[in-house]
């Protein structure tokens, strides 16, 4: 028997592009209806990212397979940035999500999903759906890349080869990695930041890993870098790691 499933929006959607004339529209509804502060701040730090407009809805879902969930929806419409990333969009819809949840501290536990729907180009709709759970873990997860960051950003290279797997590194690989590195230092200027740009559950080989996607902001010329961490919550093991080496 088809399951049945059954979608209540709670608060209709509600423009919250910056308040320049003509780009914000409030539904009629949504003075009977508020969000916390933390959600105010989560969906404000999704719209400073990416621009465009961004409406917002809370609702929950039935199924008989699953039970109730309450969730938040977060709606971006046209994101010159989105746009721009429209081949790689679920790291734009993880990333608003995770940007989101991680704004809304103690209220975490208020929602069992977040979802990101995705307008891109005016016409083509694209949604996704993350879980409690899996927004902890990609938390988790941003720890090993903030250890990369640091030890790059610092020069600590002995430290980046503890945090690369065995399994996929050999000790040879970790050193031409590390001549690698040194040569992006040299042409493109020390480490001044990170951006992250989104994350991907998928599999490396015979692994479950999360992929981030971010790029590191230098002196010259910034790189991007995607790292695949090991989604074994007992091994904090990075399987691959990329970034554009310089030519001579």
């Amino acid at each position: 028997m088809k399951l049945t499933y059954l979608t209540l929006i709670l608060l209709l959607l509600f423009s919250c592009a910056k308040k320049h004339k003509g780009e914000q529209s409030t539904s009629l509804l949504s003075n009977f209806v508020s969000i916390t502060d933390n959600e105010d701040k989560g969906v404000k730090d999704v719209l400073d990212f990416y621009g465009g407009y961004c409406e917002y809805a809370i609702g929950t879902s039935f199924s008989t397979d699953e039970g109730k969930k309450k969730y938040f929806e977060l709606k971006l419409t046209k994101s010159e940035v989105a746009d721009k990333f429209a081949n790689v969009r679920e790291f734009t819809a993880s990333n608003m999500a995770y940007m989101f949840y991680k704004d809304l501290k103690n209220e975490k536990k208020n929602y069992d999903e977040i979802h990101s729907v995705l307008i891109l180009n005016g016409k083509d709709k694209y949604e996704y759906k993350y879980s409690h759970g899996r927004l902890d873990t990609i938390s988790a997860k941003l720890k090993v890349f903030n250890k990369v960051f640091e030890s790059i950003k610092g020069k600590k290279y002995d430290q980046l080869k503890t945090i690369l797997s065995n399994d996929s590194y050999k000790d040879s690989d970790k050193n031409q990695m590390v001549l690698n590195l040194k040569k992006i230092d040299t042409a493109y200027g020390n480490i001044k930041g990170v951006l992250i740009y989104g994350f991907r559950f998928e599999r490396q080989n015979e692994f479950d890993v999360l992929t981030i996607l971010g790029v590191f902001l230098r002196d010259k010329q910034n790189n991007p870098i995607t790292i695949k961490v090991d989604l074994n919550s007992s091994d904090d093991k990075i399987h691959f790691l990329d970034y554009t080496v310089p030519q001579n």
